[in-house]
């Protein structure tokens, strides 16, 4: 079964619009963003899914435009009102140059095969001095790093319980780092969550204590 058609299969069954902690800590980061700007923003939500979270941007008076891959969650979007289009993240973003301010990728870089190329495609189609807004999982945190000193794959749970796991990259803040400078992004904020429930932003800490990566990076102009 091709990835999409698995989404498909996903989607007829539930929604799975849950807005997630660190989404909640994007729509902040939009907001003060926005605020400096002292304008509303034109934002690209990259594997959109259902809407849930553009319809929330959407909400806050900026316009957003979906991008996935599923069919079906895409239907859902649309029925939220999102203007959407249908991409294999993979072959690239399907909209112009310079086009936006925000590119928002909540949980989405760690599923495609190549993250920076997408990444860089993510530089391409912001204006510049444009705001990427990404969610990513710190993968050396110290319950893998437990699971692994006792022969337990991080990823057993999901295909014992789902039959499948959807990342294909295995992230550190330090290959995030590497991976933005890339791609042509200079960070401007970067907060380290550990999600038990509650929300901490440990910044002394090493990187086994916390779980999640909330980052907002700004393209960097071509002489800088």
């Amino acid at each position: 079964m091709k990835p999409e058609q698995m989404e498909d299969a996903r989607y007829k069954t539930a929604d799975f619009g849950t807005i997630s902690m660190e989404e909640e800590l994007m729509l902040v980061m939009l907001h003060q963003y926005s605020s400096e700007q002292k304008r509303s923003l034109k934002v690209l939500d990259v594997g959109c899914g259902s809407g849930t979270v553009a319809k929330k941007i959407q909400e806050a008076g900026h316009t957003v435009k979906g991008i996935d891959f599923s069919e079906e969650a895409l239907k859902r979007a649309k029925e939220r009102g999102i203007d959407t289009a249908q991409c294999n993240l993979d072959e690239g973003i399907p909209e112009p140059s310079d086009s936006y301010d925000v590119v928002w990728e909540g949980d989405i870089v760690e599923h495609v095969f190549d993250p920076i190329g997408l990444l860089k495609e993510s530089a391409r189609v912001l204006k510049p001095g444009g705001h990427l807004m990404v969610t990513i999982p710190n993968d050396v945190g110290l319950v893998s790093r437990i699971k692994m000193l006792f022969g337990i794959s991080h990823q057993e749970q999901m295909y014992m319980t789902s039959g499948f796991y959807k990342h294909h990259t295995f992230f550190t803040p330090r290959l995030i780092r590497f991976m933005l400078q890339k791609a042509g992004f200079r960070i401007v904020r970067f907060h380290k969550i550990l999600n038990i429930g509650k929300r901490y932003r440990i910044t002394l800490l090493p990187s086994m204590f916390f779980n999640e990566m909330v980052i907002e990076a700004e393209k960097k102009s071509s002489g800088s």
